[in-house]
């Protein structure tokens, strides 16, 4: 049985006091206590399609891949009793926006932090074909130099005709991250199987001003064609390390990224 909700949802997932609160609201606002995301000016990221946790290993190598982050951006997470219980076990919060609900567990791109954001939205995208939507997230983190990070997760939408309405799933959340003053990081899995797709994809981060990931050649997992389909996007960021092991527990790789922060400008 699916529910689709019809309002954006966020599920509010905290690891730390084992609580569960459902939002009617787009937006999620949160106390802070002065903690900040990033590690001395660094920040490492997951990003990650964890595949429904549908292969029996997600588990410990989700551990291991966290080991040393800052950030994780999953998508096709189901919030299953196990999750939740796992997420108590390593004490880091998440937030969930929920695309679907399959048997009461609900479905859809998740952010992991050992901190609270200070703001998280979320945004749905139904697709054209299955009429199950496809789920974003926009959030902002505190940084050590005072400055505020805007991350942008996606599980693109998957089946259509043309680029249409995939192009504008996009770029409702990059026109989000552009305006944010400040740095972004946008990662997930764009769903670019095709030439048309990643065509349409570069084009819009280009005109954003926002920079690629690059990922050694052959790391990333590719559709039949060819096309990798999972990327990360920066701005106002610093590139240090990118990697993207090989895993069998999912049906994607991992994406592995390094960022430093970019040094503050004296003032004048």
């Amino acid at each position: 049985m699916f529910f689709v909700p019809t309002s954006q949802h966020i599920l509010l997932t905290d690891g730390i006091t084992d609580s569960q609160q459902e939002s009617p609201f787009e937006c999620q606002e949160f106390a802070q206590n002065g903690a900040v995301l990033d590690n001395d000016g660094l920040i490492d990221v997951l990003v990650w399609n964890l595949y429904k946790q549908n292969r029996e290993n997600w588990k410990p190598v989700l551990n291991q891949l966290l080991q040393g982050k800052q950030l994780a951006l999953l998508q096709e997470v189901s919030l299953t009793d196990e999750f939740k219980d796992w997420l108590y076990q390593i004490k880091w919060v998440g937030q969930q926006a929920k695309a679907f609900e399959a048997f009461d567990v609900s479905a859809g791109v998740l952010n992991l932090a050992p901190v609270y954001p200070i703001r998280i939205c979320a945004h749905l995208n139904s697709e054209p074909w299955l009429q199950l939507p496809k789920s974003a997230l926009f959030a902002t983190y505190p940084l050590s130099d005072g400055t505020v990070l805007a991350v942008g997760n996606l599980h693109a939408i998957n089946f259509t005709a043309g680029t249409e309405e995939y192009q504008q799933q996009v770029l409702t959340l990059v026109d989000e991250l552009q305006r944010h003053q400040g740095p972004v990081l946008f990662g997930g899995d764009f769903n670019t199987w095709s030439d048309t797709r990643m065509e349409a994809l570069s084009a819009i981060m280009s005109q954003a001003h926002f920079k690629e990931a690059q990922f050694p050649r052959g790391q990333r997992s590719e559709f039949m064609n060819g096309h990798v389909l999972d990327h990360i996007y920066y701005r106002d960021l610093q590139l240090i390390t990118a990697e993207a092991p090989t895993s069998d527990a999912s049906d994607h790789n991992p994406l592995l990224a390094r960022f430093a922060l970019m040094p503050t400008k004296p003032s004048l």
